[in-house]
């Protein structure tokens, strides 16, 4: 069996068996087969196991935590919070705008979670969005529409800020 035969047999859905072992026996003892076959099982090795790799467990952790401020900001674009009651005095303006900053702010997270090339476009979107989300606060904060306690919610957005930048300049380790 020569090495394209080999190759093809063995990434068929359905091969006859002693075709299949014959394939890969070739596979695995031919010299210019295992090196094309290693090259490529590394590659789906590197995107599998993202965890092990520098920047892994932040990305989960990335992850976790947009789609926990996605989920959390999709009722407040309607002016409702079913997870806690507002105080009386948070306006529905106020959780409406929070609540569409807070819903790109965790399609950001998990956005750059997932790919994160995306990190230094995301850096401005973060940026934006936090400015926004600290200037409207300290609007309603002079006219007295939201408690200071009502905010630390938005703790999580500058947690997924902070991973942003973390993710798109990543140390460099020294070994």
């Amino acid at each position: 069996m020569n090495c394209a035969d080999a190759r093809r047999v063995v990434v068929l859905p359905l091969a006859e068996a002693e075709e299949f072992a014959s394939a890969r026996k070739h596979i695995l003892e031919c010299p210019l087969c295992a090196s094309a076959t290693d090259s490529a099982e590394d590659v789906i090795i590197d995107r599998v196991d993202f965890l092990r790799k520098p920047g892994g467990a932040r990305r989960a952790i990335m992850f976790f935590i947009g789609s926990l401020q996605a989920i959390i900001a999709l009722p407040w674009i309607f002016g409702a919070t079913p997870f806690w009651n507002p105080q009386s005095d948070t306006s529905i303006a106020h959780l409406t705008r929070d609540g569409v900053i807070g819903l790109v702010l965790g399609l950001v997270g998990v956005a750059v979670a997932l790919s994160p090339r995306l990190a230094y476009f995301a850096l401005s979107v973060c940026g934006l969005l936090v400015a926004l989300q600290l200037a409207g606060f300290v609007a309603d904060q002079a006219d007295g529409r939201v408690l200071p306690m009502f905010e630390t919610v938005h703790v999580l957005s500058a947690i997924i800020t902070i991973l942003v930048i973390f993710t798109a300049f990543p140390r460099k380790r020294s070994w």
